[in-house]
């Protein structure tokens, strides 16, 4: 009798630990992966658009539907509009398109933009005041956005950042899932990983400014179980052009023409 209760221990010993052996050795669950590619066409050439964030939304474009014209109905002043409602020189203004720059601060300043030919007004009096308070020329130009007003250091940057984060809180009420985000890089290539397989809304948000115009992209995607090496010779092309693969809500605006404020 004893052995016999023995051996049925063992026997459910024996199966417990196959059963533990085969769960925790299961592989995971397939994910997702998107290698994004967006460009956009200025006149007759085809460019990349660099630095440039883009969301992935749960949901398709008409679950998104409320979202989507919510997006439509932002009216953001322009980078260029932004500045010269302050009252900004021309000189920074071309120096914050030249770089791309929404701040003051996604850029190291130069020394020939404090002092020479090439000095741009506001820095140069920043570098000024800097120069008095700590005395010595490299730490003046390293700090000199100190001592610029809060609208010139980064206004535009956190105006923008305002929009973005209201809608990203309704995206996910919606969604009831956290919205994941990615950069572009210097070639308007961005990969997004780890993605759960359904259906998901690629957007921007809020319109990228390019040259001329203002870009808003809002497109639906099947996300399917895929490795990077697929992904690789499948991207997803986002363009200003119509594609009829690529299911896309795309609103192009010319940017506006801006007076500069009175001093």
């Amino acid at each position: 009798m004893i052995t016999r209760a023995i051996l049925l221990l063992a026997f459910c010993l024996s199966t417990f630990s196959f059963c533990f052996v085969a769960h925790t050795q299961m592989p995971p669950a397939p994910r997702g992966v998107i290698r994004l590619k967006v460009k956009y066409k200025t006149g007759d050439a085809t460019k990349e658009l660099p630095r440039k964030r883009f969301f992935l939304i749960k949901g398709s474009l008409e679950e998104n539907k409320s979202l989507i014209e919510k997006m439509k109905a932002v009216d953001l002043l322009s980078r260029d509009c932004y500045y010269r409602s302050l009252g900004a020189s021309d000189a920074l203004i071309k120096w914050l398109k030249d770089n791309d720059c929404e701040s003051v601060y996604c850029r190291g300043i130069d020394e020939r933009y404090v002092t020479g030919s090439e000095a741009i007004p506001e820095f140069q009096a920043a570098y000024t005041q800097g120069l008095r308070d700590l005395k010595t020329p490299e730490l003046a130009r390293r700090w000199l956005t100190t001592n610029l007003s809060p609208g010139l250091r980064a206004g535009f940057y956190n105006r923008k950042q305002e929009v973005i984060n209201a809608l990203l809180k309704q995206a996910e009420e919606t969604s009831k899932t956290k919205v994941l985000s990615v950069m572009t890089d210097r070639k308007g290539t961005a990969y997004l990983t780890d993605i759960e397989p359904g259906t998901y809304t690629i957007s921007n948000l809020v319109g990228s400014e390019t040259e001329k115009t203002s870009i808003l992209w809002a497109c639906e995607k099947e996300v399917k179980a895929v490795d990077l090496a697929v992904a690789m010779k499948r991207p997803f092309t986002l363009s200003n052009e119509k594609d009829p693969k690529v299911k896309c809500e795309i609103v192009e605006q010319p940017l506006p023409v801006c007076n500069q404020a009175a001093k």
